[in-house]
């Protein structure tokens, strides 16, 4: 094979005949024929040899530094976000954000067990999560005379947002509950405001999955602003999540601290989905101190009430799938302790009653009252019960639930 641009030439020599084929030679053994008899150029020592390759590869190293930094910054970068994900693990996660997924998984196993059981589940806040003792009514009959399977799916700062995605899940997983109960958060019912609270405050966007992005976004009002906060946590975890980050290399995720030790959602959860709540002092300064914390909480964002259309519009699509599916529903208006209820404004107060009047009048679902049914003392803070209050809402709730059983059951042709 001959060299690139050199030159071929054919010729005949002597002594072959004109028929044989001509011999083929490049002209640049011709031409450089004189360079090859000169003298030679002198071979370098395999030391020598080495040191020039290492100076060309310097020379090459320096040449090219900007691209090798280039790729291997966002390389790093890629390893450092992935390497969180892996570290991260429950102890960062608040109660709203590991509760869920306990709840789900316990359900799954109640479902396992006991598949033919008529299902009766509550959705609703940490109000229900800490008042429904759903394992007292569990085996009691059904008109049909089959045990109850009963469930508490309450769970800390889940309005009628979260309520409807829970119901979309369920049915989506082929759980269907034979009767709904569905807690009507009414602080949670609030406009979304800057300083205010409101159910799309309380949501944690970085700890959303990407099913829960997509269902929530519709109802919240800043769907821009969500959506750009869930894809920092994706993308820059170490920025979306500098806080847990923060809190747990500080240690202060490995217990609950010492001035919420008394908070009952730290609490485990029974195979009913109910908060297992414990005693808390009874003294008037304990009493005094938890309800300085809802007040502080809640008083602005209540005095300040406004009905959100798209939370209220939530609560319409959670009736209308539960009209589709043939579930009968009703809502619960949990106790409150009257300190709280008047934390409301006239004005708030107001659309709520007409809200609620609305859902009896135009959708025609059944609505417990329960706001009453507990006495002061049996108040944590004013919203939430302590266990004698749980008792005593469950005890009043049994009846409630067979009456609606009762009243929905199935005609037999």
């Amino acid at each position: 094979m001959n060299s690139p641009g050199s030159e071929v030439r054919e010729e005949v020599t002597p002594g072959n005949s004109p028929d044989a084929p001509p011999v083929r030679y490049p002209l640049s053994v011709r031409r450089y024929l004189l360079t090859a008899l000169g003298p030679k150029r002198p071979q370098l020592d395999d030391e020598a040899a080495t040191l020039c390759l290492a100076v060309a590869r310097s020379r090459r190293m320096k040449r090219n530094a900007h691209l090798v930094m280039l790729l291997w910054i966002p390389f790093w970068y890629v390893i450092g976000q992935l390497a969180l994900f892996a570290w991260m693990d429950e102890s960062w996660q608040m109660e709203r954000t590991f509760s869920p997924p306990r709840k789900w998984a316990i359900l799954h196993q109640r479902l396992a067990e006991m598949p033919d059981r008529p299902l009766v589940i509550m959705l609703g806040s940490s109000r229900t999560d800490q008042s429904f003792q759903a394992g007292r009514l569990t085996g009691q009959p059904a008109p049909d005379g089959r045990p109850i399977l009963a469930f508490n799916l309450g769970l800390p700062a889940a309005g009628g947002v979260h309520h409807a995605m829970y119901l979309n899940d369920l049915l989506a997983e082929g759980a269907r509950p034979r009767l709904l109960l569905v807690e009507l958060v009414t602080a949670f019912l609030n406009r979304s405001r800057r300083g205010l609270q409101s159910e799309e405050h309380f949501t944690l966007v970085p700890w959303l999955s990407a099913h829960e992005l997509l269902f929530l976004q519709h109802y919240y009002s800043n769907r821009r602003k969500m959506i750009t906060e869930w894809l920092e946590a994706r993308l820059a975890p170490w920025y979306g999540f500098r806080w847990n980050v923060h809190e747990h290399f500080l240690g202060r995720h490995s217990q609950p601290p010492e001035e919420t030790k008394f908070d009952q959602s730290w609490r485990p959860i029974d195979p009913w989905g109910w908060r297992l709540l414990r005693d808390m002092p009874d003294t008037m300064e304990f009493r005094a101190l938890r309800w300085m914390g809802a007040y502080h909480m809640y008083a602005q964002s209540l005095q300040h009430f406004e009905l959100s259309p798209k939370a209220a519009q939530a609560v319409y699509d959670l009736i209308a799938r539960c009209r589709r599916e043939n579930i009968p529903i009703a809502f619960v208006l949990m106790p409150v302790s009257q300190e709280f209820r008047d934390l409301y404004s006239p004005e708030g107060r107001a659309q709520i009653e007409n809200f609620i009047a609305g859902l009896r009048d135009r959708y025609k679902v059944d609505i417990i009252d329960a706001t009453e049914w507990l006495n002061k003392e049996d108040f944590d803070d004013g919203h939430h019960p302590l266990l004698s209050g749980a008792e005593k809402f469950t005890t009043r709730m049994i009846p409630e639930v067979h009456k609606l059983l009762a009243r929905t059951e199935p005609s037999k042709k």
